[in-house]
């Protein structure tokens, strides 16, 4: 936790307006990129050949096609001090998504569950985004009372960080099925 007073503030980036087009929500696609891996990752996480080899190195697990949802943090706030009674320590940010890719899965996701190991990287139309501390993977597996729905592995991913997740351009051909 920073400790910053009143008028202390430094180095604060630019806002951004007038830019042309707009970035389309759900969650599409998602990834998780082992901690060991992930410094080699965020130098540039546009890079498709970073992708490549993590992928190829068994350190970055893709799944393609997902639908999903970040909730963009929940803050966590801490005691103030002097005239400002609270202030944010960090957040709480959770995305969760469904995976149709039931069939077969289920000892991946009992080897994955509970892993503090990776980062998670998932991407919107246009933008991915990566967390900057580990993540906690729950994986589910519920059936409906319903016989036209599909079965699907149902994710919640959590982490606490200061910061949001780094974005950028999703790079091309990162966000396919691979099959080992």
């Amino acid at each position: 936790m920073a400790y910053y007073p009143s008028g202390c503030d430094s180095n604060i980036a630019d806002h951004v307006c007038g830019t042309c087009g707009v970035e389309l929500s759900r969650v599409r696609s998602v990834a998780f990129v082992n901690k060991q891996y992930y410094p080699t990752l965020i130098t540039d996480i546009e890079d498709s050949s970073l992708w490549a080899a993590g992928i190829a190195s068994g350190d970055i697990y893709v799944y393609p096609e997902v639908q999903g949802e970040f909730d963009g943090g929940t803050p966590n706030m801490g005691q103030g001090y002097g005239d400002t009674e609270e202030q944010l320590n960090s957040y709480t940010f959770m995305l969760s998504y469904k995976d149709p890719n039931y069939v077969g899965n289920q000892p991946h996701f009992n080897s994955i569950k509970g892993s503090r190991n990776f980062h998670v990287a998932f991407r919107s139309e246009t933008v991915i985004a990566i967390s900057d501390e580990p993540c906690t993977i729950v994986p589910k597996n519920p059936i409906a009372n319903d016989l036209k729905l599909e079965r699907t592995w149902d994710i919640e991913v959590k982490w606490t960080s200061e910061n949001f997740p780094a974005e950028a351009t999703t790079p091309d051909n990162v966000f396919t099925c691979y099959v080992p």
